[in-house]
């Protein structure tokens, strides 16, 4: 149960780091705006998986980098996109394939299908206006359609059904690729660069796809402004807030950062399990206190070094090593201290100190230097003695 619930909260932990690191990027496309992710009548979704069905190249550009490319680029503006947003996505596309989808519809949820949409009227043409350049130079107008589109200029041959309202752009420096029956321009180009406007989304959002006469003009008018050798299409969704915004977090799960990552897992983990096994006995808890004599000699050792008086144990370090050497050497029990010195002198080696000189070192020690070599010389003439 422990190893089970450990293993949990480890898989737990790991998938909110990564779901942490990616939040942004997994919000919730089914809110019913106008872009490549929206499956609501207003949205994209249908020409992009049309394009895919059809063995195209189709990739939602989630960042501005991305927009560096010189395939078409469909930029799907909404009623909130302002003029300063837009320029900024345009700056990338100098001289490169772009199309502008201009908002037509104001909608609500429908609360009954979450991701879908109701239709509550047009836009006011000022606010569509003003989304193309602060001083107006576009014009924006809706009105009822009569019959269908048709193409101009490089499009000669477009064709496509219209809904019964529709809404035109008109604009001294717009050039007309796709107008209705009147002339009114449903697509336009901008000057010479290769930057076009579609006031009408009817000929290519979800709606459209309903009818296949007006999908196939879809993927006709696509096909038609990209460039000559381009490879795919490129849907924006930076413009419509699905960015994706560096992160520190985010750099652990991707490279080249990975493989330093899953290393550190796999240590972390190797560590976890060297640590889960006992090896060797198991060390036991000492006493606060120890017994014996062995603790007494300690705390009293402890006790001279923090006093600063170590020295003052060589009279005691003398008087030891006497009665030792007495006893070894089988000295008479009646002798003592002069006679008892005196006998363990005449013991000592002629060319060696006696043990009266080596005690009296011992005993007049100013410091801890001192009493360890005098310390250590006695103890070498009672090894010597009794060898």
């Amino acid at each position: 149960m422990v190893a089970a619930l450990i293993t949990a909260g480890l898989v737990a932990f790991a998938l909110f780091m990564v779901l942490t690191a990616y939040a942004g990027d997994l919000r919730n496309s089914r809110d019913g705006r106008a872009h490549a992710l929206s499956a609501s009548a207003v949205g994209f979704k249908g020409v992009v998986q049309l394009i895919t069905l059809g063995d195209g190249e189709v990739e939602l550009a989630r960042s501005i980098d991305m927009l560096d490319t010189e395939d078409l680029v469909v930029i799907a503006a909404e009623p909130d996109t302002t003029n300063e947003a837009l320029e900024a996505v345009l700056e990338k596309r100098t001289a490169k394939p772009t199309l502008v989808v201009l908002p037509k519809w104001q909608v609500v949820p429908d609360l009954q299908h979450p991701g879908w949409v109701k239709g509550a009227g047009t836009l006011p043409s000022f606010l569509v206006e003003r989304m193309l350049d602060d001083e107006p130079g576009f014009k924006i107008a809706q009105k009822p359609s009569s019959g269908g589109a048709r193409g101009e200029g490089f499009m000669p041959d477009f064709r496509a059904p219209l809904p019964a309202m529709v809404q035109t752009i008109g604009g001294d420096d717009l050039q007309p690729l796709v107008t209705t029956r009147s002339g009114a321009i449903l697509l336009g180009r901008v000057g010479d660069a290769p930057l076009y406007v579609l006031a009408e989304p009817d000929l290519l959002n979800n709606q459209a796809m309903r009818d296949p006469a007006r999908a196939k003009a879809a993927l006709t008018l696509l096909d038609a402004l990209n460039a000559t050798e381009a490879e795919g299409i490129v849907f924006d969704l930076t413009l419509n807030g699905f960015a994706r915004k560096p992160s520190a977090l985010k750099l652990a799960f991707e490279q080249p950062f990975l493989p330093l990552t899953l290393a550190l897992v796999v240590a972390a983990l190797l560590a976890g399990l060297h640590g889960a096994f006992r090896f060797g006995p198991a060390a036991q808890d000492k006493r606060a206190v120890a017994f014996g004599k062995s603790a007494l000699v300690e705390n009293s050792a402890t006790l001279l070094r923090i006093a600063r008086r170590e020295h003052s144990a060589g009279a005691a370090y003398a008087e030891l090593i006497r009665e030792s050497a007495a006893r070894d050497s089988g000295a008479h029990l009646a002798l003592r201290d002069g006679e008892l010195d005196a006998y363990l002198d005449r013991l000592s080696p002629h060319d060696q100190p006696t043990f009266s000189t080596l005690a009296e070192e011992a005993r007049n020690s100013e410091d801890r230097s001192r009493l360890l070599a005098a310390a250590r010389a006695l103890f070498r003439w009672k090894k010597d003695l009794i060898t």
